[in-house]
């Protein structure tokens, strides 16, 4: 058998569905027109073939783009059916998509009645996640590439000097006012830049960070001044409570920001304790000119750039606060950090003059106090709520 991807012709497909129609359920061609189908299989579709000599015996369609891909056709000559086949594919299938698109999910569409294939799909782990008359949809879930999503691309940044050298700045002195005494827990440490600037204000310090490199590079830049955790924080076991939780640019990243607000809340955060937690905002005067220049199409709009960085939502203080309190933590102070009319690269661009002062940054940071909806970050205070 030889596994291959597009090698098969639009004829070749055409056979195929027509010799695997009456064992779909239902049939095939009760509901689509073949020729017309397999010509749109083989002119828009990634398709994983399995040959037999030269009879295509097993196929697997799937359209895909940046963010999620969704299998179309999965099918096996009735002669071959019960070989591994089909397993074969979707094993080279999902394989394929982890390493050459950056996507959350793929996502495919069954019928009720199609036991064997339901079943197929719940062993590879695929979820449903709606049912709509006689189709079920479902839904397996990718395990993202951390260390991708770090990397810098030709056109946009992870992490700019601007967030590094005036964002982080600002933020310590946003929260220093409501430190607790104790221990402190960062979520999303990156590569220890902004873990240095908690220092000299906790001896005790844990770090958990997703990305095994940026951790090994935190690990070269904090020399044994923390405790670091490469690990999920869906699924990682922190061994106390912690008086003070920091998570910065950290929330819009993740898959379910709901469900690990509340493992904050409920197994993390000390009975006393505080919570700070900001995120880009999608208010920002910046993102509102991109708006009007035509750049994005409105504010809380996740471009391209940001979903390569595993971005999946832009938060406003309404947006942010709604996720917090579902998750059961209570607000007892919202802010925003920095008021700022330009872009990141922008703002690299200027700070390499002398046209930017420290005064006027320090401007930058009271105004943005007294107008936090026009701010680079919104920032939330949170307290462990019942």
């Amino acid at each position: 058998m030889l596994f291959a991807l597009n090698k098969s012709s639009e004829n070749q497909v055409y056979n195929h569905l027509c010799q695997c129609s009456s064992y779909y359920k239902p049939q095939l061609d009760s509901y689509v027109n073949l020729n017309h189908y397999s010509k749109k299989l083989y002119t828009h579709s990634l398709r994983f073939d399995c040959f037999e000599k030269e009879q295509l015996i097993g196929l697997i369609a799937i359209y895909a783009n940046k963010d999620i891909a969704f299998i179309t056709n999965v099918s096996v000559l009735p002669q071959f059916q019960g070989k591994g086949i089909a397993q074969k594919l979707l094993d080279k299938c999902v394989f394929f998509l982890k390493e050459n698109f950056n996507l959350n999910s793929i996502r495919l569409e069954t019928f009720t009645e199609n036991k064997r294939a339901l079943n197929f799909y719940i062993r590879n782990h695929f979820k449903i996640i709606g049912k709509e008359k006689n189709k079920i949809t479902m839904e397996l879930r990718i395990t993202r590439n951390y260390n991708s999503e770090i990397k810098d691309t030709p056109d946009h940044k992870y992490a700019y000097n601007f967030d590094t050298d005036i964002m982080q700045n600002y933020m310590v002195s946003s929260f220093r006012p409501f430190f607790k005494e104790g221990n402190l827990l960062e979520l999303g440490s990156f590569k220890g830049e902004f873990t240095k600037r908690f220092v000299p204000y906790f001896e005790d310090i844990t770090c958990v960070e997703a990305s095994d490199e940026a951790m090994a590079e935190a690990a070269l830049e904090l020399g044994g001044k923390v405790k670091l955790v490469n690990a999920l924080f869906e699924t990682v076991s922190l061994p106390t409570k912690y008086n003070n939780i920091v998570m910065t640019h950290v929330l819009e990243h993740l898959d379910d920001p709901v469900a690990v607000l509340k493992r904050i809340n409920d197994e993390w955060l000390s009975e006393n304790g505080r919570f700070f937690l900001v995120c880009p905002n999608a208010n920002a005067p910046s993102r509102q000119i991109a708006v009007k220049m035509g750049l994005i199409s409105h504010n809380s709009a996740v471009t391209p750039a940001e979903k390569g960085h595993g971005h999946n939502i832009t938060y406003t203080l309404d947006t942010l606060e709604r996720d917090a309190k579902a998750a059961g933590l209570k607000v007892i102070y919202r802010s925003g950090i920095f008021f700022k009319a330009f872009a990141n690269f922008q703002w690299d661009r200027l700070l390499e003059t002398d046209i930017i002062s420290k005064e006027y940054l320090d401007g930058c940071y009271e105004l943005g106090q007294q107008y936090p909806d026009l701010c680079s970050s919104i920032f939330l205070l949170c307290e462990k709520g019942e």
